[in-house]
């Protein structure tokens, strides 16, 4: 197994390529233009590798929560790379990622995740960590409304079930008021923070785990590529400005 991952969904663009016996993981300030340097990107980690494109055998995208540009930039190439390699591509979100880097560090209880999202909002996922991920699957999500869980097209295994070997029931993600993080629960902030909300910075080791999980039924082919649907949910600029009042 050869694999090749993106997370573009902040203005930091995360890479990293791995095999069963290991992985190296780069971060890399794109500087708002990581579409003109996706491609460079990529060269460079292969090239780190020792790896040209037809050696790969997975490719992995981060779907989000994120930046709509991002997001929209890196599942778009993966999607045409993987259809022209013919190989899988695997969709990991942010939650999951997160869920597991807190199994990792042993973690055990009820936890609230919350991402902030469309100015005074954030999305809000909720777990009770015992034995852990990867083999959790919280599928990829299409549709959301506020207050209402999102619609999942995840099929087997999709958001509150729960197998007999201790996964964790892992709430479907939910729009709540940013300042009304409610502080029953252990709460963490995915990349963020503020006073209800510890912040909590996904790690590669855990993401490491996740991918060789998930490789193991990956398929390749156009149906399963586009199921991998990223979630746009940080507000563009023009947004931003409507909401200061600028012209």
């Amino acid at each position: 197994m050869k694999y090749l991952f993106i997370d573009a969904s902040e203005n930091l663009t995360h890479i990293q390529t791995g095999t069963e016996n290991g992985f190296n993981a780069e971060t890399i300030d794109t500087n708002r233009d990581f579409a003109a340097k996706i491609t460079e990107i990529c060269d460079n980690m292969l090239k780190n590798a020792g790896w040209e494109q037809k050696d790969l055998t997975h490719l992995v995208v981060c779907t989000g929560p994120g930046s709509l540009t991002g997001l929209r930039v890196a599942d778009g190439f993966l999607r045409t790379l993987a259809m022209l390699l013919d190989i899988p591509l695997i969709g990991i979100d942010l939650f999951k990622w997160s869920i597991q880097t807190l199994s990792d560090r042993n973690f055990e209880g009820e936890v609230r995740l919350v991402m902030p999202t469309l100015i005074d909002k954030a999305f809000e996922v909720k777990c009770s960590i015992k034995t852990m991920l990867p083999h959790e699957r919280w599928g990829s999500c299409h549709k959301v409304t506020e207050g209402a869980a999102m619609q999942s097209i995840a099929g087997e295994g999709a958001a509150n079930e729960v197998s007999g070997d201790g996964v964790p029931k892992i709430s479907a993600p939910t729009l709540i008021e940013k300042k009304a993080i409610p502080s029953d629960t252990k709460t963490f902030g995915v990349r963020w923070s503020n006073e209800a909300a510890e912040r909590l910075d996904p790690t590669p080791e855990a993401l490491h785990k996740i991918i060789l999980e998930n490789a193991k039924s990956a398929k390749s082919g156009i149906d399963e590529i586009l199921k991998v649907l990223p979630l746009y949910i940080i507000p563009s600029q023009a947004e931003r400005n409507f909401k200061g009042g600028d012209k």
